[in-house]
């Protein structure tokens, strides 16, 4: 169905009275088309009206208008930095299209989400991601456990055929 064809039924069930049928519509488009910025509004504000201010502050992250006690709210419901910037749901990096305050907000988010996880934030076709490590010393700790994991394992086969010698 084309995006207007479906909002067309958004408005007509919301007219009805029937917000779970609109609620349902609007996110099967915002599965399908994630980083509208008005689609986000729009159910930021479905959610403003029934009162779920974490999902407002979650859809409304990325718009001028959210409150404070949204975007608190929201933050409450996912602690984590990265958490929050997955929970968002856009595949690229929305911040050229954003306004100052959205930018900001969503900049404070991507530098928490570097300090938090092991690297910084990079945007992929699929989203926000871990970026690359820094240097071949990010990888050293894994090359070192690989190899007494290697050594254990080397140690374990003799010792398995010592003792089935040994019991023969």
């Amino acid at each position: 169905m084309a995006k207007e064809h479906v909002l067309a039924k958004v408005e007509a069930d919301l007219r009805r009275g029937h917000v779970h049928p609109a609620m349902q519509r609007l996110s099967s488009l915002n599965a399908a088309y994630p980083d509208d910025l008005e689609l986000r509004d729009r159910r930021a504000a479905l959610y403003r009206q029934v009162g779920n201010v974490a999902e407002a502050g979650r859809w409304g992250f990325l718009s001028e208008d959210a409150s404070v006690e949204e975007i608190t709210a929201f933050e409450r419901s996912c602690p984590g930095a990265w958490q929050r910037l997955l929970g968002l749901k856009v595949t690229g990096d929305p911040t050229e299209r954003l306004g100052p305050v959205a930018g900001a907000r969503l900049g404070r988010l991507v530098e928490q989400a570097g300090q938090e996880g092991p690297t910084p934030v990079a945007w992929t076709e699929g989203g926000p991601r871990p970026g690359e490590a820094g240097s071949w010393q990010d990888d050293l700790g894994c090359l070192v456990a690989a190899v007494i994991g290697l050594i254990l394992v080397a140690l374990t086969v003799v010792g398995l055929i010592t003792v089935i010698r040994w019991a023969l």
